[in-house]
């Protein structure tokens, strides 16, 4: 991979971006016949979520495809599902950080339809530019795909390409404030997926 864009903790004007990621591979079964949020993350799925971890605290990230013209800006806060796989993957990928990521976990985002997310991304504070969201497919692919317009190159790519566990989706989001956030206004940054 790469070296492309710079991350930065701060943006001009009303740039906002939102990082979309779906939870790394987890077992088939919870332990002891738990429900299914309770399955954890297998060992691949706990080094996936690691290694995009230590690609995302590089300076700059070692991901392919990053617009120079449009450099990235660090998460500065993060939403999770309330699964054990969404959690884990989540403090894993912001645990390679120097800084520390407030981090909140929803049993609502478990199951949530689109609209569930976009409800919790309206009420992020309008200090944070940068929002990572951890969750579940269908719903994280369906977000990154419906947040750019119908006709968006990137959204071609993200139904050829799909969107399997540990994806990152990265999109900037033409919108001054979060609860703007409206389908078809974003645009496609980054798709990448392991092996990291």
């Amino acid at each position: 991979m790469g070296h492309h864009g710079v991350v930065t903790t701060t943006a001009s004007g009303g740039a906002r971006q939102l990082w979309v990621l779906r939870h790394a591979r987890a077992a088939d079964r919870p332990p002891g016949g738990g429900p299914d949020r309770e399955r954890p993350l297998t060992e691949q799925g706990r080094a996936d979520a690691r290694a995009l971890g230590h690609l995302l605290a590089g300076d700059p990230p070692d991901l392919d495809g990053t617009d120079p013209a449009t450099p990235l800006i660090r998460p500065q806060v993060a939403l999770c599902s309330a699964a054990v796989r969404t959690r884990q993957t989540a403090e894993l990928v912001l645990g390679a950080r120097a800084d520390t990521v407030p981090l909140d976990a929803f049993h609502s985002l478990y199951d949530a339809e689109v609209d569930t997310a976009l409800t919790y991304l309206r009420e992020i504070d309008e200090h944070a530019r940068s929002v990572l969201l951890v969750g579940h497919n269908p719903t994280v692919a369906e977000l990154a795909a419906v947040l750019q317009a119908d006709d968006a190159p990137g959204r071609t790519r993200l139904e050829r390409e799909g969107f399997p566990p540990c994806a990152l989706a990265v999109l900037a989001l033409a919108v001054d404030g979060w609860e703007d956030v409206a389908p078809g206004c974003g645009r496609l940054l980054v798709l990448a997926a392991p092996p990291w």
